[in-house]
């Protein structure tokens, strides 16, 4: 049962990024599974659990390869570029994820069960507000940890954004490099 488990996750998520929660029905994630709805009942309870445990694992997966990527060794510099490229390989790897989650986010919140994304999102904004503020203590940066992680964010949104709707390969490591030298250049010490 678990390749059942796993052609419903990959079929909900495509089915949620093209229609958004409202828009999808068990019955459509079904047929893109090319599974029956009970074997959709056994593995979630219906479609609400099965979206909501598709948001859990879609932030709990980024903020584990976002962590081990803040705990590269280097100067404040290489460990950030380490990170955004890290954000924006996910993109690319898994590019209908992050429609999925970002539908998510912006859809209105009627559209779609609770879930806090600003809870989540805070989790990865701890983490690279935690590399930045060693580089504040030693002095090479100065500035506010948490507002100079949410610039970063800001910019990686932006050209995450950029890459899904032009589909042009801009999510390079020469655009990991120039957002975070925006960043330093304006947090400069």
């Amino acid at each position: 049962m678990r390749g059942g488990r796993e052609a419903i996750v990959k079929a909900a998520i495509e089915v949620f990024s093209r229609k958004g929660y409202a828009g999808a029905s068990t019955r459509e994630i079904c047929a893109q599974a090319g599974l029956t709805k009970p074997v959709l009942y056994y593995h979630f309870r219906g479609k609400e659990h099965l979206y909501r445990e598709l948001m859990i694992d879609s932030f709990s997966t980024y903020q584990k390869i976002l962590l081990s990527a803040s705990q590269f060794r280097g100067t404040l510099r290489e460990r950030l570029v380490r990170m955004v490229q890290t954000d924006f390989r996910a993109t690319r790897e898994d590019a209908v994820r992050t429609r999925f989650v970002l539908r998510m986010i912006f859809s209105p919140g009627e559209q779609h069960p609770l879930f806090d994304y600003v809870k989540e999102m805070e989790k990865e904004r701890r983490i690279i507000a935690g590399v930045l503020q060693e580089g504040i203590k030693n002095g090479s940066l100065r500035g506010n940890a948490r507002e100079l992680a949410t610039d970063l964010i800001g910019m990686q949104l932006i050209a995450t954004l950029e890459y899904l709707f032009t589909g042009r390969p801009t999510l390079t490591r020469r655009c990991a490099e120039r957002c975070v030298d925006l960043l330093l250049k304006g947090g400069a010490a």
